[in-house]
């Protein structure tokens, strides 16, 4: 009998361009573009800029483009620097059955090693393709448990859709991929003691994964010999990692059921949890012309793990606490009028303002969300005026969400924000690059991105 890791293996070593739909290809183009938006408005961050400075002083072969950066680095690092850059704003996709972001681990790994080989787009665009799949549905089987016991699922599973993404690109054969995802399963990590201390250094976990998923093809191809047994083993990360894994459907529907195509992409700065409050807040103020100031109390129910991950009442210190503080969040939407990445600065966490109307903000779960949860990740939204009027909306779903779908021009309109501090010419030669991806070679666009100012 086959493991779970055999038969994810088998299956990504005979995938081919050719299987997936137009609409797979489509979505996954707009996922890139996402994905280097938030990449190149992330270098403007501390941390990449720290783990770029790291980078570029070390010595190694020019295989790949580390954004940021004018001279190329051996693919392994391009990876790690490249996730990190991409995670350091909270505005990357994600998937919420599985509450797993797996762009940022499966697109560095997959640019910089198609970039080394000097590969062609299609092979691109199918290895990402593949590294979503693994990474959503491994995740969607192991939600909420994993995430209750304190992993961050993104760094734990999302080195697997590294793995899967290299291997296709490697052109592994069915044993080799099926070592590499078991060597990349024994290096996936993720703490979520990050939401109490060190937000900052959040992005480290798909970073590593990203480059955890070379080092492990790399290694396969040498013939090193990964655990088939590393997920559903008496010792695999199943038992190690979660009180309750649902195997049940995992493999329904694949090669014809793309899991890419339920991706949301975000349009707020912060951790996805907050995001339904921040909608339905911006919504009220829009439709009854509310002004902050006019605000008295706001009031916000929504589901358990936004309230574990986001509830706290203590005002942050720093702009990547914020991100993960709905009172501080919806604060700052409130007096802005929206949460872009520019919002998130030491300035705004000590604006008085904002941090009086954080404290007339309360947050709590109920039994609706929380039966709801993950089929609906939304939010009650109750407002109070000073003038003693009340308001009030439910959003199911935030926008972005496949049932509440981002249009092409919200993808495009997202990426131009975001990369509106480089040089216009070359952001748009990147997106038209980006847009036709599957008519080009990976190379020339990795020529552009190596032309990225660092901030």
């Amino acid at each position: 009998m086959k493991t779970i890791l055999e038969t994810f293996a088998e299956h990504f070593s005979n995938s081919t361009f050719e299987q997936l739909p137009p609409a797979v290809v489509h979505k996954t183009k707009l996922l890139i573009l996402d994905y280097l938006g938030v990449s190149i408005a992330g270098l403007k961050m501390d941390f990449p800029r720290m783990t770029i400075d790291y980078l570029r002083s070390l010595e190694g072969v020019g295989q790949s483009t580390l954004m940021g950066s004018t001279r190329k680095v051996p693919a392994i690092h391009a990876a790690l620097g490249n996730g990190v850059a991409a995670h350091a704003l909270d505005m990357d996709d994600g998937f919420r059955y599985g509450g797993v972001h797996a762009g940022v681990a499966v697109i560095p790994a997959a640019l910089a090693l198609a970039e080394s080989l000097q590969l062609s787009g299609k092979q691109l665009i199918l290895s990402i393709v593949c590294g979503y799949e693994i990474v959503n549905r491994i995740s969607k089987a192991m939600n909420p448990s994993h995430l209750g016991r304190g992993f961050h699922t993104t760094g734990t599973i999302g080195v697997l859709g590294a793995a899967a993404a290299c291997g296709v690109l490697a052109k592994l054969n069915k044993e080799q991929m099926a070592s590499a995802l078991g060597m990349s399963a024994l290096q996936g990590a993720g703490l979520l003691e990050i939401l109490n201390d060190g937000a900052m250094v959040k992005p480290l976990h798909p970073g590593k994964a990203a480059m955890a998923g070379i080092l492990s093809v790399e290694l396969a191809k040498r013939g090193a010999k990964g655990p088939l047994t590393a997920l559903e083993g008496e010792k695999g990360l199943f038992k190690a990692m979660a009180d309750g894994v649902k195997t049940d459907g995992l493999f329904d529907g694949l090669g014809s059921d793309f899991y890419i195509m339920g991706q949301y992409i975000k349009f707020h700065a912060a951790c996805r949890h907050i995001h339904p409050a921040i909608d339905g807040l911006l919504d009220i103020m829009r439709k009854e012309n509310l002004s902050y100031q006019e605000i008295d109390a706001l009031n916000i129910t929504t589901y358990p793990v936004a309230i574990s991950f986001c509830g706290t009442s203590s005002p942050p210190e720093t702009a990547e606490a914020a991100k993960f503080s709905l009172a501080s969040s919806c604060a700052m939407a409130a007096f802005y009028g929206d949460a872009g990445e520019e919002r998130y600065s030491l300035d705004t966490i000590q604006n008085q303002e904002i941090k009086k109307l954080a404290t007339r903000v309360t947050s709590a779960a109920n039994s609706r969300w929380a039966d709801a949860y993950p089929r609906e990740r939304g939010a009650n939204i109750e407002l109070k005026t000073t003038k003693g009027q009340k308001f009030s909306t439910e959003v199911p779903l935030s926008k972005g969400e496949p049932e509440n779908p981002a249009s092409d021009e919200d993808f495009v309109r997202k990426y131009q924000q975001n990369v509106v501090s480089q040089d216009k010419s070359l952001s748009d030669q990147i997106l038209d690059m980006t847009l036709t991806l599957e008519t080009q070679q990976v190379s020339p666009l990795a020529t552009l991105l190596g032309k990225l100012q660092g901030n």
